[in-house]
């Protein structure tokens, strides 16, 4: 057996496969992100953009009030956000073609439209994967509990895809997967020692960097400050009373502590956001309603990285595919909407209180300063300090700029 077949067959061992998903290394000076994604299709109606002047059949049956922001009118299930918005900024004219789950999430996460050739990296997979001259074991992209497909790296290496947690941090028995040390590591790594010494051949450039990733992978799994950052049962049972015992707020909370010990983004997927039926049902009620369970999570991490002096350092991003249709449908749901949805933003380069864009009165499309998921995916990367003009390269060196020309940040948002 070869040294590049003995490497293959390591793979089977248990506790390289999600360690070596992604393991860069970090500078902890520079912004970080933090990404709450609203899987399945956010209504901006009943969340973001409400139309209390509007018809039952558009408004529903949520009711919606003046938040802290003139004008801005959120659903009454959101009143701690609600006296937040003159902290955030505000996008109401997300506009896009793309209606499908996997295109509007591709869209939206990519900052490009679905390519039938090529996969392109998601923001976290472009964004914080500088080397670190100290050996930093810290992953640079952690998703919890899992990476949407459009989420991953794409074209880039693996080393650029996230650290998977596999596991919900709201339950009691809450672990990483294979984060603790697996009793066969030690002898794994020395049995790989072995065999590289009788390889003889000079290493290629793809040996060397897979021998890199064995090796913080190892680390990681080793160093027990590193895995005290995945211990959100270490935080005061008071602060994760006020996140709510949920898995948004506790998935919120523990986003928190990774941003605060290094990790450059954190990718949260919140699911059950796609409500064809009975949408005020589904948003109000359950344990617990979403609506609640958002506004007590979001609203507990904006006060936490405030009084922790992170806002300054951190990029938080509430987002999600697409809108839903203003109008509801004979099941008492609403449909996918690509024409027009909201994103909340708020944290580091931001200019806080600024709102972007306004829908029509049905709050079907833009009316004013309409932003498609490319100029979004460019303001996130400019207020997080991203090279705008950095070119990346496909496994065959074909060049791919990160931003393509004629896509701008929307200067307004902007703190800088």
């Amino acid at each position: 057996m070869n040294r590049r077949q003995f490497l293959t067959t390591m793979g089977a061992i248990p506790f390289l496969p999600s360690l070596l998903s992604g393991m860069p290394l970090l500078d902890r000076t520079k912004r970080a992100l933090i990404l709450i994604w609203m899987d399945g299709g956010m209504s901006h109606i009943d969340t973001f953009d409400g139309k209390p002047e509007a018809p039952p059949d558009i408004r529903g049956d949520l009711v919606s009030k003046e938040s802290s922001l003139e004008g801005v009118y959120l659903t009454e299930s959101l009143p701690l956000l609600s006296q937040k918005m003159k902290e955030c900024v505000l996008i109401r004219s997300i506009t896009s073609p793309e209606g499908n789950h996997d295109r509007g999430s591709y869209y939206m996460l990519t900052g490009r439209r679905p390519n039938p050739v090529l996969t392109h990296p998601s923001i976290g997979s472009v964004f914080g994967h500088e080397p670190s001259a100290d050996g930093n074991p810290i992953p640079a992209y952690v998703a919890i509990p899992d990476a949407h497909n459009y989420a991953r790296q794409g074209f880039l290496p693996i080393t650029h895809g996230p650290f998977e947690l596999g596991a919900r941090p709201d339950r009691r028995d809450f672990q990483v997967k294979n984060l603790e040390p697996h009793p066969q590591m030690q002898q794994a790594m020395e049995l790989l020692r072995q065999v590289d010494e009788l390889d003889g051949h000079p290493r290629s450039e793809a040996e060397a960097a897979r021998d890199r990733f064995l090796e913080q992978a190892q680390r990681l799994s080793l160093d027990p400050e590193v895995r005290a950052l995945f211990d959100v049962k270490a935080e005061k049972p008071e602060l994760r009373q006020r996140y709510g015992k949920h898995f948004l707020g506790q998935s919120c909370l523990l986003a928190r502590r990774l941003v605060e010990g290094g990790v450059r983004t954190v990718f949260v997927r919140d699911l059950g956001w796609d409500h064809h039926i009975d949408i005020k049902n589904g948003l109000t009620f359950g344990y617990p309603p979403k609506l609640n369970a958002m506004d007590e999570a979001i609203s507990a991490l904006h006060e936490d990285l405030d009084r922790r002096g992170l806002l300054e350092k951190v990029v938080v991003m509430v987002a999600s595919e697409f809108g839903r249709t203003p109008r509801i449908n004979p099941r008492a749901g609403r449909d996918h909407w690509s024409r027009a949805s909201s994103v909340l933003l708020f944290g580091a380069g931001l200019r806080k209180g600024t709102v972007v864009g306004r829908t029509d009165a049905k709050g079907e499309v833009p009316v004013e300063r309409p932003v498609s998921p490319a100029d979004l995916f460019t303001t996130v990367l400019a207020a997080l300090g991203a090279n705008l003009h950095q070119t990346l390269y496909t496994p065959d060196g074909r060049p791919v700029r990160l931003v393509d020309e004629g896509i701008h940040p929307i200067r307004e948002i902007l703190a800088s």
